[in-house]
């Protein structure tokens, strides 16, 4: 009995001493992998990118306003006797000549007998607007018509107060309007107002119209448009230029290697933009892949993608 103990715990230290053996021979395995594993080089983080030279391009600025198309001038026509219309002699859309007779007015009272009455126009242009018609008490304090003259029309946009300083006296515009889709008419400014509204900050400002065939009319929506500024200028793409802590920069793809660099941008014109300064026009700049980009990364420069691609 004593043997068969001895034997059974001589039995257990072998499998104990065998189960040993082997974890320190996995765990010898594991380390001798780690340290193969750090010995191999890391794999490179190259990224692809797309890029290209900043290009010149004239860049012509702006300033839109809008408003209203005025008439010229404006009269109100008004009988100097009183009495009954007896006739009005025009009607609405009637052009009228200074001095023309526009309407008869009676002037019969009872007891008296007086001559019919002939209103005169006091100025030329298109009657706008009949407001006493036949049979009508009329005295010289009751208008009997108002009168437009058209020939001539105004524009009166509000002006941001921003952009007042880019428009002169006399200055050059164009004037669309929403009844002549893609048709654009010539204007000059005429007047600029010496107040700013306080609340909308814009400053009213008439230009003048020619309107010979009496197209453009009274109370029509106006777009008024002017050149601000014109000139020659470097862009970039949009997809180029990258925010960092509120600076503009850029990529240079220089030798396999991104190097940020600072830019000052100015418009921007659809998809490019202006780059007023740190840039020469002859680097190779990042555009897409930019936004992942940091100073000295690895980056490789491959060819745009078609729209078949």
């Amino acid at each position: 009995m004593r043997i068969g103990k001895i034997i059974g715990r001589t039995f257990v230290v072998l499998i104990l001493i065998a189960l040993a053996a082997f974890v320190g021979y996995r765990a010898n395995q594991n380390i001798q992998a780690k340290k193969k594993a750090m010995s191999q080089p890391a794999p490179e983080n190259i990224v692809p990118v797309e890029s290209v030279q900043p290009t010149r391009m004239n860049i012509t600025e702006k300033t839109h306003a809008s408003g209203s198309i005025q008439a010229d001038s404006e009269i109100a026509i008004y009988s100097k006797a009183a009495g009954k219309i007896a006739q009005n002699l025009v009607k609405m859309g009637s052009a009228v000549e200074p001095g023309q007779v526009v309407a008869i007015v009676n002037r019969d009272e009872v007891g008296y007998e007086y001559k019919p009455y002939e209103v005169k126009s006091d100025g030329k242009g298109v009657v706008s607007r009949i407001i006493l018609n036949p049979g009508a008490t009329v005295n010289p304090s009751a208008p009997l018509m108002n009168l437009v003259d058209i020939d001539t029309v105004k524009a009166v946009a509000a002006v941001d107060e921003k952009k007042i300083r880019f428009i002169q006296m006399g200055e050059a515009a164009r004037v669309t309007l929403e009844a002549y889709p893609g048709e654009t008419f010539a204007a000059r400014v005429t007047n600029i107002s010496p107040i700013c509204n306080p609340v909308s900050r814009t400053i009213d400002v008439e230009l003048s119209i020619p309107n010979s065939g009496h197209r453009i009319k009274p109370g029509m929506y106006a777009e008024v448009e002017w050149i601000e500024s014109q000139r020659s200028a470097l862009v970039v793409p949009l997809t180029a230029v990258v925010d960092r802590g509120g600076q503009k920069y850029v990529f240079f793809a220089d030798n396999g290697l991104a190097r940020i660099n600072p830019v000052t941008v100015g418009a921007v014109v659809g998809d490019v933009v202006e780059i007023l300064s740190g840039l020469k026009g002859d680097e190779r700049i990042v555009t897409t892949g930019a936004g992942q980009l940091n100073d000295k990364d690895k980056i490789k420069v491959v060819e745009p993608k078609t729209s078949q691609d």
